[in-house]
């Protein structure tokens, strides 16, 4: 008998649930019921098991999942905090900078969006979305040069990205 996604993550939050009432500080628990939860989409609880666990031992994971999950339900703001929380606690991870950059372009702050991949790439120069994204943040701010050479490191890393060619073709440039 097939297992569907959603009779995996019905069964993972039943077994969490259970591991929750079991030891009810296991943070743990929390946040890996708080992820079936995100999985189904079922944003509140979530949300809700995420707080619980950075409330008994925050980590940078539980801040960047609970980001995702605000960034996902379009709580930009919230998401924003989160990601600025990662930020602060551990600067040099470039998932904190990249994600909140992503936050800044979606809310049309182009310039913080471009200063955060600059980051970003900072501590991770091999990570493709921030090539893409920072290029995609230089094309609005009408860097037309910097956003095509950022766009073709994007391919470079991983040929065949969509955004990255179908931003080059906007652009009029070859990859």
């Amino acid at each position: 008998m097939p297992f569907t996604t959603r009779a995996i993550s019905t069964r993972a939050i039943a077994d969490f649930s259970e591991a929750i009432k079991l030891s009810p500080s296991y943070a743990r628990a929390y946040g890996n019921r708080a992820l079936a939860y995100h999985a189904e989409r079922d944003f509140e609880h979530a949300i809700d098991d995420y707080s619980v666990q950075i409330r008994i031992a925050p980590t940078v994971l539980a801040y960047l999942n609970r980001g995702n999950v605000y960034r996902d339900s379009e709580q930009l703001d919230r998401a924003a905090a989160d990601y600025a929380s990662v930020i602060r606690m551990a600067p040099t991870d470039a998932r904190g900078w990249r994600n909140r950059g992503m936050i800044r372009l979606f809310k049309g702050d182009h310039k913080g969006g471009l200063a955060d991949y600059n980051k970003a790439l900072a501590y991770d120069p091999a990570d493709v979305y921030s090539w893409n994204n920072r290029g995609q943040a230089k094309m609005r701010l009408g860097d037309k040069k910097g956003a095509i050479a950022d766009f073709r490191k994007a391919l470079q890393l991983r040929p065949g990205l969509e955004t990255a060619l179908t931003s080059l073709e906007q652009l009029g440039a070859k990859p």
